[in-house]
């Protein structure tokens, strides 16, 4: 049994066709005498048949989070959604250790990604392209409102962004791990046109504090803001 909990614009069909299950066995699960659900509710999900194991090949693991969706992850980890269901057939759950699917083959010249998402404009860059080994990557993540009218971002913990380096979809090193944040919700105002830039350095190390070995490397960063969290941009380094 999982325990699926509703997001906005999530229905009893999607949320069925999400985990192989049937609306009936879902509103049976937990006493519904209504297809009517709303955000925030918790539905408990019962396999019904016993999953087969994954065919797709995998090369990373991704620990999923409360209030997290495939789709979200499958955009995290700039993998097709059918892949990552392929990968997990299993039901997904808070703490279940996600199969990611292996990548395409890396572009030669890691540059600039930029994407927009509703009223914002994502930019991550690297302070260049190739790197000597025991080097610093100096990592620019923006934030711009592209609107014309002031935005709020709504954020759970004081924590405003997240870098992370990858090879393929192996996590290498995360900004975030071993730092403290205040808990609590915190709402940040920007007005139009308003730019807002975080700037981190990676130091050639992986979680446990090792120095990596050269090769390529992708850096993934994104606003930890709810209304942003799952949109995500991405670069490439070489260290040699």
């Amino acid at each position: 049994m999982a325990i699926h909990v509703v997001q906005a614009g999530e229905s009893l069909w999607s949320i069925a066709r999400l985990y192989g299950v049937s609306v009936e066995e879902i509103m049976a699960a937990n006493n519904l005498t209504s297809t009517e659900i709303r955000p925030g509710q918790q539905l408990q999900i019962i396999a019904v048949v016993e999953p087969t194991p994954p065919t797709t090949p995998t090369t990373g693991i991704h620990i999923v989070r409360s209030g997290e969706t495939l789709s979200g992850i499958a955009r995290r980890y700039r993998v097709s959604l059918e892949s990552l269901i392929d990968a997990n057939p299993n039901l997904i759950y808070p703490g279940l250790q996600l199969r990611i699917p292996s990548v395409e083959p890396a572009p030669t010249e890691p540059g600039e990604d930029s994407m927009e998402t509703g009223c914002f404009r994502l930019t991550l860059s690297a302070d260049r392209t190739i790197y000597s080994p025991g080097t610093n990557v100096t990592m620019r993540l923006t934030k711009t409102n592209i609107c014309r009218t002031t935005q709020t971002l709504t954020y759970l913990t004081s924590q405003r962004y997240e870098f992370e380096i990858r090879q393929d979809n192996r996590l290498i090193w995360r900004w975030s791990d071993g730092r403290a944040f205040s808990q609590g919700v915190q709402r940040v105002r920007v007005r139009p046109g308003e730019t807002l830039t975080f700037i981190e350095t990676w130091p050639q190390v992986d979680s446990a504090g090792r120095r990596v070995e050269p090769g390529r490397y992708r850096i993934v960063a994104w606003n930890t803001a709810r209304e942003t969290r799952e949109d995500v941009v991405t670069v490439y380094v070489l260290i040699r």
